[in-house]
């Protein structure tokens, strides 16, 4: 089963006050500054902390449903709601997906102050199995089964806890039936799910190695451990050297030393063209260390379902903008790719289709997307072929820069 995710729908997260996103294997996300780019990524924290710890420690963390919620207007609006549509169970497909929806209600407490309020929720869940369409709703406190599987056998459950959610298995299902099998196949894809933003400072400082697991952390702090671990894929290694090479010249190997006096604890060195000894990472210029950390992600070669990344042309060299596009549509075979930019190179490089206008109106919410993939297409074919960056910039795409 090759497992993703299709569309994302939300409402009242942030800037996001209605936005329905369709998600192809690459997704940009082109707009300026502040226009809810990062929003859309929030999002998947979101769920992702939501199928980790529950509803409530993740609105916590979060500081609150005041800060998740939409703050346009003079009151903050009493329910969100998050719809995730993909192919998680085994009969899925693109014209009968499997989908999530979650809700979260808040309402004041009678007889209580004003800043009293009480949280509910509703979580559904459409799974698709051999026999017939699953469909699991929660509805507030009571966990009640609209529909079942044939062979399946759903008993009518307790009331629940309002804040529980199916995601961390807490469902009255069968734990060896399709619709539990589903559930925790979805929600270990949300788990993984990776929002990156590599911290060139973390990824500089020496780190620990044999640590387990397999990902390159979301901040980059154990880029040393992960390029020891990419080294015993002898593919993906070298094709990794070949682009950092590529992308600067003056680098010729890349090595990876223990530090003296450390248990344990090591350091990525380059070798460079003319120059003695080795250059630590700590002496590496900021853009060398993000495209170090951006390509080793790229080239990963047991990544999750989906791989979210922060403005990815951050520190790039123009110049590094058209080998990063191809290496984006290679990656994008293996994990999802959610991405956002506001650089018109980078947009350049793009299909229409893979790009999605993100702007802002004059109340704070953000349009997401702006234009239609086919208002896209009869743009560029309008200006005979201009590149996509240039009239996105000049306007004829939405805001532009």
């Amino acid at each position: 089963m090759n497992s993703r995710f299709l569309r994302l729908t939300v409402e009242n997260f942030r800037t996001l006050t209605r936005m329905d996103l369709p998600l192809g294997p690459l997704t940009v996300l082109v707009g300026p500054n502040a226009v809810g780019k990062s929003n859309v990524l929030r999002v998947f924290e979101f769920l992702a902390g939501v199928a980790r710890a529950g509803i409530e420690p993740t609105v916590e963390t979060l500081g609150g449903y005041e800060e998740i919620a939409y703050r346009g207007g003079n009151h903050t609006r009493s329910g969100l709601r998050i719809g995730l549509e993909g192919i998680w169970s085994p009969h899925a497909s693109e014209s009968a997906p499997d989908a999530y929806s979650l809700s979260l209600l808040r309402r004041r407490v009678p007889g209580e102050d004003r800043g009293r309020y009480h949280f509910s929720r509703r979580e559904g869940f459409v799974l698709h199995t051999e026999a017939a369409e699953t469909r699991i709703e929660l509805r507030l406190t009571t966990a009640e089964i609209v529909s079942a599987v044939a062979g399946e056998q759903l008993p009518r459950p307790p009331k629940v806890d309002p804040m529980t959610t199916g995601l961390r298995g807490e469902l009255p299902v069968p734990e060896d039936g399709p619709s539990a099998t589903a559930i925790r196949g979805l929600a270990q894809h949300l788990t993984e799910v990776r929002v990156f933003d590599a911290d060139v400072r973390a990824a500089r400082r020496p780190a620990a190695v044999g640590l387990p697991g397999q990902l390159l952390a979301d901040d980059a702090s154990n880029l040393v451990d992960f390029l020891l671990k990419l080294r015993e894929e002898p593919d993906a290694w070298a094709a990794l050297l070949e682009d950092v090479t590529t992308l600067v010249p003056s680098i010729e190997d890349i090595d990876i030393q223990l530090v003296p006096g450390t248990s344990g604890r090591a350091t990525v060195q380059l070798k460079e063209r003319n120059l003695r000894g080795r250059t630590s990472l700590a002496d590496a210029s900021f853009g060398t260390v993000r495209m170090l950390c951006l390509f080793a992600l790229l080239h990963d070669p047991h990544p999750p379902v989906m791989t979210c990344i922060e403005e990815i042309d951050h520190g790039l060299h123009p110049h590094a903008l058209e080998l990063l596009a191809e290496r984006l549509r290679e990656a994008s075979d293996r994990t999802q790719l959610l991405v956002t930019t506001h650089s018109p190179v980078l947009v350049d490089e793009l299909e229409p289709e893979e790009i999605i206008i993100c702007e802002r109106d004059a109340k704070g919410a953000s349009h997401i997307p702006a234009h239609s993939t086919e208002r896209i297409r009869e743009v560029v074919e309008a200006s005979e072929g201009l590149p996509l960056g240039e009239l996105w910039v000049s306007g004829a795409l939405g805001g532009g820069l």
